[in-house]
């Protein structure tokens, strides 16, 4: 059936106008999307569908969307940049408002039925943001919305200054509750009576084990859960999931609140779910993530693909060893929580099941290592296999002295796009310093380089050995002492260069900096470049850095961030420690 759009009366099918909408919902064009959805009955079915489908990716939906970074840029009174960001405000629970509602039934399209991800985190960030109170929860919770209005059982009691009672706050977590119920259970009951799959694929918030049952049992598309509390998890979620959700395989949680055995719980969980289907797992506080845990995992070793455990406790690093049958992965990253396990040294035999394992990980193209003791010696062996083709390499937490051969070892590593080491560099010598150097100049696919903290010893020789070679970097930043202008014609010679930071002690000048911005090209588009540290004493004048941001914005569009280096007294170290 052929349709009327526009004032030029043009007939389109309404597929073809479907296909215009999620175009424009994948490049993420909101503004036009919403023109559309108010064009007239023809555009507002297919531009609303893709205007909630990506809702969740829209600026708009926190108080720090595209309005409160207009208000950095315009130079507006306080006034009205507290207008803005309440504006910003109302919009976000705008959206929010209309999804709840029309599970409810009591809007004019069923918006919920659009949406593929349910986010209950930025709803808690809506309820949680100061200014919603003020500005936005009356007209949020009127009418049929009072229905999911809760407040603590014991509300606190307390006055502001002038003797004003403070108000109760929200019961947040039973209003996101509530709000999940509802949704969840309309998409649920439609496709029910339709006899069709929810749109629903991704499932994130602070959810507890009996909502987790109840929720995925009704989410049939299910494929990405995010939450808060990984104890949640259990036996009988991943039943449900087994029994519901066939194309579930991406999983991440936060923390592990403390539960008598919660290694033994998360280990029914993997184990529980149908074998080789978990592709991801992501654990972003993995203190509870033990022995068990691990070699559950193997119940996914041909399917899992990505993990990721930050802040291991000890007695799981010295168990890395059970994960020798995931051999699928493509990225691994692991966070020693302690850093108290030297494997190689205690635990010589882990050391080399560890090396063994990574080694047979043929597609392993990520790998990150942050305070593993013996990371260097595990990559040592790792980066000298012609099996192994890295290109994202991150290793932190790690002596910049004793470690020649893995870095010479990275040199093979030909394939890498991505370097990113952060050692101590206390008590480096030349060789020390030299070698690393060596080692990184071979890597011609190098597009981004930190040598944060690594670099505290490099000098301007340094810099412009690696920059004089590595032709495809869009990235670098370092630290180091003693930086001048002489730089500058070895960064001219980087024409994809994106981001440029430079925490060294530097002395550059004003015009040398222009200079540099002189010789930048279509490649530099948008070029960031951040001076964090410049020698007090050749401080750049607050005009001068004026016209180094003018003459960067206007050719490349780009930004300039530029500091005075302090040195910390001694108070300020104690205190910091």
């Amino acid at each position: 059936m052929a349709h009327s759009i526009g004032a030029a009366n043009i007939d389109l099918p309404a597929e073809i106008l479907m296909l215009i909408c999620e175009s424009l919902g994948n490049q993420l064009d909101f503004g036009t999307l919403f023109n559309c959805a108010l064009a007239g009955k023809t555009l507002a079915y297919p531009a609303l569908v893709w205007l909630y489908r990506v809702h969740n990716q829209a600026k708009v939906i926190t108080s720090e969307g595209d309005d409160a970074e207009f208000t950095d840029t315009q130079d507006l009174t306080y006034n009205a940049r507290v207008a803005v960001k309440k504006d910003t405000l109302s919009k976000w629970a705008l959206q929010w408002k209309s999804i709840i509602q029309s599970s409810l039934g009591i809007t004019a399209y069923p918006y919920c039925l659009y949406i593929r991800a349910l986010d209950l985190r930025n709803l808690k960030d809506l309820l949680d943001d100061p200014s919603f109170e003020d500005v936005a929860q009356k007209t949020f919770f009127e009418k049929e919305m009072g229905k999911f209005m809760r407040e603590p059982e014991t509300p606190s009691k307390g006055k502001k200054k002038g003797g004003k009672t403070r108000k109760t706050r929200n019961d947040i977590p039973q209003i996101l509750e509530g709000v999940g119920e509802s949704i969840i259970n309309f998409v649920s009951e439609h496709a029910s009576r339709n006899q069709s799959k929810v749109a629903l694929d991704d499932l994130a918030g602070d959810i507890n084990a009996e909502s987790l049952v109840k929720w995925t049992s009704r989410i049939s598309k299910l494929k990405s859960l995010t939450v808060w509390d990984g104890s949640a998890l259990g036996s009988s979620v991943a039943s449900s999931i087994v029994n519901n959700c066939d194309g579930f395989d991406d999983l991440t949680f936060y923390t592990c609140l403390p539960k008598d055995n919660i290694d033994e719980g998360l280990a029914s969980f993997f184990s529980g779910l149908k074998p080789n289907s978990l592709r991801s797992f992501a654990a972003l506080s993995a203190g509870s993530v033990g022995p068990e845990t691990i070699l559950a995992l193997n119940n996914h070793a041909k399917s899992l693909k990505s993990l990721k455990l930050d802040g291991l406790r000890s007695d799981a690093i010295k168990n890395l060893n059970l994960l020798q049958g995931c051999t699928a992965l493509e990225s691994l990253v692991i966070v020693d929580g302690d850093r108290h396990v030297d494997l190689e040294s205690t635990e010589n035999d882990v050391f080399l099941e560890v090396v063994d394992w990574l080694g047979h990980c043929n597609r392993l193209f990520e790998l990150q290592f942050v305070g593993v003791l013996s990371s260097p010696s595990i990559l040592t062996h790792l980066c000298l296999r012609n099996n192994i083709r890295l290109r994202k390499l991150v290793v932190h937490g790690y002596t910049l002295v004793g470690n020649r051969d893995f870095h010479r070892a990275i040199s093979h590593q030909t394939s890498l796009e991505s370097l990113d080491l952060k050692a101590d560099a206390e008590g480096a010598f030349r060789d020390d310093i030299d070698t690393l150097i060596e080692s990184i100049i071979k890597l011609p696919k190098l597009k981004d380089l930190t040598l944060v903290s690594t670099s505290d010893y490099f000098r301007s020789s340094e810099i412009i050995k690696l920059a004089s070679h590595l032709h495809t970097l869009e990235e670098i930043s370092f630290s180091g002492y003693d930086v001048n202008d002489d730089i500058w014609h070895a960064m001219a010679g980087l024409h994809h260069l994106k981001i440029l930071n430079v925490l060294a002690v530097t002395s550059f000048s004003c015009d040398g900096i222009l200079a540099f911005i002189s010789t930048l090209g279509d490649g530099n588009k948008d070029l960031q470049l951040a001076v964090m540290a410049q020698n007090p004493l050749n401080d750049i004048s607050v005009g001068d850095q004026a016209a180094i941001s003018k003459a960067l914005t206007e050719k490349t569009g780009g930004k300039f961030d530029y500091y005075l280096y302090r040195e910390a007294d001694s108070e300020s170290e104690a205190l910091s420690d």
